[in-house]
């Protein structure tokens, strides 16, 4: 018999809360990957209109409802009032169950800046079981014996759920309930409000398989995809997106994603213009004026709201 070859796709998680980041997701990942297939997972039942988007796009919706009730329960059992649709987030990882042998899992408030099929398919091709992006372990575990023991052992990367890349089957759902288990006792140690987030480092950490971030085995990539991060992006001839970073260590590195984690969608936020290059629907110029306008007034707030002196009377009125 003829061996199959091993199907890559992408994973996105969305519902209609975020249409307008989905958006400009699904707009920039199809000019960059026509071909490359894309499957979005509900996040709850409110998808009519991302369901419709994404069908445009020609991709497809995965859903897996015995799967996502005993996820949902894992995530219920973690959270502690932090964030209210947490145990929602833990649908995701019906990814290691889904149609795709090997995948990416991408968060909805992003743009996809070029081909991503290798990333895709890079627990595969590098034999590495997870792949990731930006890493950043104070929100993943807190100080304690967990972190410092993973972290001796050569692991605790401390890695974001939000970019990431693995192969189907590398954990169950017996095995994710076994961890849940074992995480309700040390509850403490991990981050209070990332439950998906450290979850799947722990899973990683725990059953001692190797992360490795994408960047550092493709040294043409930058190493950071958040949007506050420092630096500026731009097309060089060819039309690959870089980083204008002079003198820093990222500078005229490939950007293959731009992430907007942790914040909001609004004019002020940082690199507002490309978001708006690649959303739909467009609008008008009357439309315009007033983003801009309220993206002046908005950054004017962040200033106000960022100095030290005023955000730190701002948060001794809140504890009072």
């Amino acid at each position: 018999m003829e061996k199959r070859e091993p199907q890559a796709g992408v994973y996105v998680l969305a519902n209609d809360r975020v249409f307008d980041w989905l958006s400009a997701f699904v707009t920039s990942f199809r000019i960059y990957n026509p071909a490359l297939p894309l499957r979005l997972i509900p996040f709850d039942d409110r998808v009519a209109r991302c369901e419709a988007l994404v069908r445009q796009s020609q991709g497809e919706v995965y859903r897996d409802e015995a799967a996502f009730s005993r996820l949902e329960e894992i995530g219920s059992r973690l959270e502690i009032g932090k964030t209210a649709t947490g145990p929602h987030w833990f649908r995701r990882f019906v990814v290691f169950s889904g149609p795709f042998d090997e995948f990416a899992y991408l968060d909805c408030r992003m743009l996809v800046l070029g081909d991503i099929s290798s990333f895709a398919a890079s627990a595969g091709t590098h034999g590495v079981p997870l792949l990731h992006y930006d890493a950043v372990i104070n929100q993943v575990y807190n100080d304690g014996p967990i972190r410092l023991r993973f972290c001796k052992e050569g692991f605790g990367h401390g890695f974001s759920s939000n970019i990431w890349a693995s192969r189907k089957g590398l954990f169950s759902l017996d095995q994710m309930e076994a961890a849940a288990d074992e995480l309700c006792a040390v509850r403490d140690q991990m981050n209070p409000r990332n439950t998906d987030q450290f979850f799947l480092n722990y899973l990683c950490d725990a059953n001692g398989h190797r992360v490795c971030h994408i960047a550092d085995l493709d040294s043409r990539l930058a190493h950071c995809a958040w949007a506050r991060d420092r630096g500026s992006l731009y097309q060089d001839a060819d039309g690959t997106w870089r980083k204008w970073d002079f003198g820093g260590l990222q500078h005229r590195r490939q950007m293959l994603f731009l992430h907007w984690a942790g914040i909001g969608l609004h004019p002020a936020m940082p690199h507002f213009s490309l978001y708006r290059r690649f959303r739909r629907p467009r609008i008008g110029p009357l439309g315009m004026i007033a983003e801009n306008v309220a993206g002046l007034a908005g950054k004017i707030a962040l200033r106000v709201r960022a100095h030290r002196i005023l955000n730190g009377l701002y948060h001794r009125m809140r504890s009072h």
